[in-house]
This record gives structure tokens, C-alpha cells and sequence, in this order.
């Protein structure tokens, strides 16, 4: 009876093992540290916005928690796509070449918007790291005017390996 228990446990294994084989060949991942967890992503932002913190020679207060933006990881994953096809860092699309438009294109209504840039981070950790040690990238964390955020990560073969782009913003205020 051991013996059965035991053959049944390895055939399940086995099987098991060849299903899961077969699910990771049909659906393409991105690389590990590329699919950034909205959670985490939010932790890292309104972790650095809850304490008052210098942005090279700037000083900011602390500032209030971010939420998270569907419209705003949207034209954040639609940019990262672009970018990663283009293969180069740039603020200017060519899609959608401003900051405002590609924001828009998603249905946001926006009162002001910031967008942090990185190509080649490995993961989210170290995206947030570089950003916070560049002045302008680290205002833009720090702007008590942005109420949102959207993130994305898009992998790609060549000089980089990953585009980060995070769109920060405040939506138009309703009357």
C-alpha cells in the first residue's frame, strides 16, 4: 500500500510537472522584476512621499498618499512598449508625442501629470533607487500636487532590457 501511495504521488508530480511545462511554453513572461506589482508599487511611492526628504538642492514636505490609475498604467504600458520597440530613452513619442497627449489618449482628464523614465533596472527596487537619486525624477515623487500614479515595465532584446516608464498625475477637479 506504501508502495502505490507512492507511485500515485510521483505520477501526480509527473504529470503535474508536464502541465505546468506546457502552460509556461503556451503564455510568454515577462522576465522576473518586469511585471510590477501594483502593491508594491504603491508601498515604494508613498513610502518616499511620507517623510519630507531633499531632491538635490530642493526640499519638499511630506506628502499625501498616491492611488493607484488604471488610465495612467495604460498610457504608462503603452509608452513602455514604445519605447522598448524603439529601443531608446526619450520623453518625446511619436505616437502620441507629448506627456499630455499620451495621457489623454487613455480617457484621463488631467489638472497636471509628471512621468519617470529608466531603461535597464532589473527590477522595481532598483527603478524607484535611481529615481530617487535623480533630482528632477525624485520632484516628481515628491509633487504634494499629484494624487495618482500608474506604472509599467516592458521587456526588450538589445542595449536595454527593460523600460520603466511611471506616470504621476492630478485629475481635473469636477464641478
Amino acid at each position: 500500500m506504501r508502495r502505490t501511495t507512492f507511485l500515485q504521488l510521483l505520477r501526480a508530480g509527473l504529470l503535474a510537472g508536464l502541465a505546468t511545462a506546457a502552460t509556461a511554453q503556451e503564455a510568454p513572461r515577462q522576465p522576473p522584476g518586469c511585471d510590477p506589482d501594483v502593491e508594491q508599487a504603491l508601498a515604494l511611492a508613498n513610502a518616499l512621499r511620507q517623510e519630507a526628504r531633499h531632491c538635490g538642492a530642493r526640499a519638499f514636505e511630506a506628502a499625501r498618499p498616491l492611488r493607484w490609475s488604471g488610465a495612467l498604467q495604460t498610457s504608462a504600458r503603452r509608452f513602455a512598449a514604445e519605447l522598448a520597440a524603439r529601443g531608446e530613452l526619450s520623453h518625446q513619442g511619436l505616437s502620441s508625442p507629448t506627456l499630455r497627449e499620451r495621457v489623454r489618449d487613455t480617457g484621463y482628464v488631467l489638472r497636471a501629470v509628471g512621468e519617470n523614465l529608466a531603461a535597464g533596472p532589473l527590477g522595481l527596487d532598483e527603478a524607484f533607487s535611481l529615481w530617487t537619486a535623480s533630482e528632477e525624477h525624485c520632484a516628481n515623487l515628491m509633487r504634494a500636487d499629484f494624487e495618482e500614479l500608474g506604472l509599467a515595465c516592458v521587456s526588450a532584446s538589445g542595449r536595454y532590457e527593460r523600460f520603466w516608464v511611471l506616470h504621476l498625475a492630478a485629475p481635473a477637479r469636477r464641478f
